[in-house]
């Protein structure tokens, strides 16, 4: 067993650097289907499985140590409340089919066990180089596939709704929204949020031109492929963790700088600037374009986007916003519209999209929490979509689970914060700026999108997050300056 561990030890940060880079390169194609669900066990699974496997061996020793960690046991107690909500749903409330509430307990499992691995598996300055270096590498791929798919008919793989899930090979139509090698473009989104985060870190850290150049290029090809995704909440988040982070260096007037970019992106992408425009008018003022006014004795065939029509289910939820918006009688109209919607479709998808969340995702969520305050009413039993992580958390796991998993955050946050603020210097620092302005923006991002339950988001954003921890910890037994 001692020398079982010996070997995991030496081996198990290039596992973390194995994931870093295949996890959001490696499209979601279906490896083995789940019966009675829309979801499939893929390849990245099998890999994470295997990784969290040998870390549970090899590290068999060390496992008491680990969870005499504060961190680790919050981890713990919330995967043992997660349980003990599973057993509710199942026994008290009756509220989840069991063997889809094991799944999706044991999927956030699967994806918070990475920080644990990576927490554990990172102990020198030199592994932390290689990390951020595979991070940005990555990236660099992932931009360039983007793009790929807008303007070199690149294929795309989507999870967007169950028949796309299966694995199908499709390509971008001129009205659709790029994904890269994401499942859909809310997820690279995410993705593209957190990484610009630790580009702008590194651009203030290094001092050669040729890195600062490669920094600027990469960053600013990431904000416009950011602005083709036309995600609203993920380029709000973004420029808000940008702002913070300029504002925190003290480089106040850079945020004019960064105003003005947006202008030009917002400018430059008419989607995204349709959808923001749309959500300003439709949403929060309540006013638009022309709505629909059904001609006497006129049959509509559409349930407003208040409710959700008999049979579907909200797995076809963005199905029903994207597709039934792209069809359009002969006079422009969409053919589905309800009386009262917008007749212009990007307004009329961006009504939908939020009354949907506001009449239908948000309110179950409320449901649930009500039924059972303490515990929820167990994962799964608010479906797949809530489209708002805190409600989601609320929901499923009650005031217990969403207690602790506030206080997971707590311990991290606090640590970076005073990590940041100490006289710690040389590479580990920027990294763990970035990791602090990363978790920032995913958090404002889950007020509106499951940033924590999307796979690829969900397994980059644990193993960044345990990669800083083990930089911070390595700091505190040794600390260590080295050359920009």
């Amino acid at each position: 067993m001692q020398k079982l561990s010996l070997i995991f030890e030496k081996y198990s940060f290039w596992l973390v650097i194995f994931l870093l880079v295949f996890v959001p390169l490696y499209p979601k194609f279906p490896l083995l289907e789940v019966g009675g669900t829309f979801v499939a066990v893929r390849l990245e699974d099998i890999f994470i499985a295997a990784t969290v496997g040998l870390w549970l061996v090899g590290n068999s020793n060390k496992l008491r140590n680990y969870f005499s960690q504060t961190i680790f046991q919050a981890f713990l107690l919330f995967w043992l409340i997660g349980g003990l909500s599973l057993f509710s749903g199942i026994f008290i409330t009756h509220s989840i089919q069991p063997s889809l509430g094991f799944l999706h307990w044991f999927r956030r499992v699967e994806y918070m066990s990475l920080f644990l691995v990576a927490a554990t598996s990172i102990h020198s300055v030199k592994q932390s180089r290689m990390i951020i270096g595979s991070v940005m590498v990555t990236l660099v791929l992932v931009v360039i596939y983007g793009f790929g798919q807008i303007y070199l008919h690149f294929p795309v793989i989507s999870t967007t709704n169950s028949e796309f899930s299966k694995g199908l090979i499709l390509f971008l139509s001129n009205d659709a929204r790029v994904n890269s090698t994401f499942a859909g473009h809310y997820d690279l989104a995410i993705y593209l949020s957190m990484t610009l985060m630790f580009a702008a870190s590194f651009f203030f850290y290094y001092k050669k031109l040729f890195h600062k150049a490669f920094i600027t290029l990469l960053g600013l090809s990431s904000f416009a492929l950011l602005g083709f995704t036309a995600a609203r909440m993920s380029f709000v988040a973004t420029l808000l963790g940008l702002a913070m982070f300029l504002w925190i260096k003290g480089k106040k007037l850079l945020m004019v700088g960064l105003f003005v970019a947006a202008l030009g992106l917002v400018a430059a992408v008419p989607e995204l600037r349709h959808r923001l425009v749309a959500t300003l008018t439709v949403n929060v003022l309540n006013g638009g374009g022309p709505k629909y006014t059904p001609a006497p004795n006129e049959i509509t065939v559409f349930t407003p986007a208040n409710q959700l029509p008999p049979g579907m289910t909200p797995e076809m939820r963005q199905k029903a916003i994207d597709e039934s918006t792209k069809s359009a009688s002969a006079s422009g109209r969409p053919v589905d519209i309800a009386p009262g919607e917008p007749v212009n479709t990007t307004e009329l998808g961006v009504y939908r999209s939020f009354g949907i969340r506001f009449n239908v995702e948000w309110p179950r969520a409320l449901r649930a929490f009500y039924k059972n305050p303490f515990l929820g009413t167990g994962y799964s039993s608010i479906s797949i979509a809530s489209d708002n992580d805190y409600l989601r958390s609320l929901g499923e796991t009650g005031l217990l689970g969403t207690l602790t998993l506030a206080l997971i955050f707590m311990i991290i946050l606090k640590r970076m914060w005073a990590y940041i603020k100490s006289t710690a210097g040389g590479f580990s620092k920027p990294f763990i700026f970035g990791s602090y302005c990363a978790v920032i923006v995913v958090l404002i991002t889950a007020t509106f999108i499951d940033a924590l339950e999307a796979s690829k988001v969900a397994e980059v954003f644990w193993l960044i997050l345990g990669v800083s921890w083990a930089m911070m910890s390595a700091y505190d037994v040794q600390p260590k300056e080295d050359e920009k």
